[in-house]
């Protein structure tokens, strides 16, 4: 297939319908939208688990060569028990996105704790997946208030375009592998 262009960009975001399919919820809304990412990295530690902490972080895809991203972040307002971070990244090539997918398939296994420095929650990563494609772990929150909290991550090389997701809810599964699937 030809490579994508920025244009199509948006048309790869899943719907607010689509997202409460995939996560079981009802009333998931798009809080925020952007078109470059965003940078946490003061906010947790160590620093080599920024990539399975959050979806679209600067510093992870900083000189890979991407040229253009578009992310949304949703979740239940009336309740938050559930979030969402999309996000789709372009590379003018597939070697580019395949080069990046393959740097990340190598970085992920590196993360196994972390925290989270503003509210000093402790995460725990779980087995990482590398199937088809997709990579896909989970965190948990130690020490959560019940019913807990977790996030699903999942990251997918399809053509010139990595697929960025990041789930989070009290039982996040594969959420995220099934919106990055999708």
């Amino acid at each position: 297939p030809r490579p994508l262009v920025e244009r199509e960009l948006a048309g790869l975001l899943l719907s607010p319908e689509q997202v409460n399919a995939a996560m079981s919820a009802t009333g998931m809304t798009v809080t925020n939208t952007q078109t470059s990412m965003s940078d946490n990295s003061a906010t947790m530690a160590p620093q080599e688990c920024l990539a399975i902490d959050g979806a679209a972080e600067a510093p992870v895809y900083a000189n890979s060569g991407f040229r253009a991203e578009r992310d949304q972040s949703l979740n239940d307002v009336d309740h938050f028990t559930r979030y969402l971070k999309q996000a789709v990244v372009l590379f003018p090539i597939v070697e580019q996105a395949g080069a990046f997918f393959d740097a990340s398939a190598q970085q992920w296994p590196a993360c196994h704790q972390y925290t989270h420095t503003q509210s000093e929650s402790q995460w725990s990563v779980g087995q990482i997946s590398n199937a088809n494609g997709t990579l896909s772990t989970t965190a948990t929150q130690q020490n959560a208030s019940a019913p807990g909290w977790g996030c699903g991550r999942a990251l997918a090389l399809r053509n010139n375009v990595i697929i960025d997701v990041n789930t989070c809810s009290a039982n996040p599964a594969d959420s995220a592998l099934k919106i990055a699937e999708q």
